[in-house]
């Protein structure tokens, strides 16, 4: 089978690029705390959501059983929330970019939608096992 030449701009002496080894990547939530921060108040808001929803499910008999057995999936919900916390936190630490206040609110609004959602999460759980 015969090569096929490659495009002049992916070559390395027309387009300039080398590849320098030594140069960190920085991943996205370093480069882009607005983007961060964005991401947890999505997280937080999705699983303030989900713990809205799993407060209002009906409970019978059964139903205590049923999410004992769903536990270990139901404990996702607050890792991810986690996760939604340490990303404002990191937004909130490389907010020297030149639109620090959206930053800033962004960080703090998902921060609190984060907390909310680990507090209903919480509430949630007490509703279904302290019957």
């Amino acid at each position: 089978m015969q090569d096929l030449p490659r495009p002049a701009s992916e070559l390395p002496e027309v387009s300039g690029a080398t590849k320098d080894a030594s140069e960190e990547i920085r991943p996205w939530w370093r480069r882009s705390p607005l983007l961060a921060s964005g991401a947890a108040l999505a997280i937080g808001l999705g699983t303030q959501w989900f713990a809205n929803m799993l407060g209002r499910v009906p409970l019978d008999n059964q139903a205590t059983i049923s999410y004992l057995l769903m536990l270990p999936l139901l404990l996702i919900v607050p890792t991810f929330s986690a996760a939604g916390l340490r990303l404002a936190w990191l937004a909130y630490a490389g907010r020297e970019s030149s639109s620090k206040y959206m930053v800033v609110a962004l960080a703090v609004s998902g921060a609190i939608a984060n907390w909310l959602a680990i507090a209903d999460f919480v509430s949630a759980l007490w509703r279904i096992f302290g019957r």
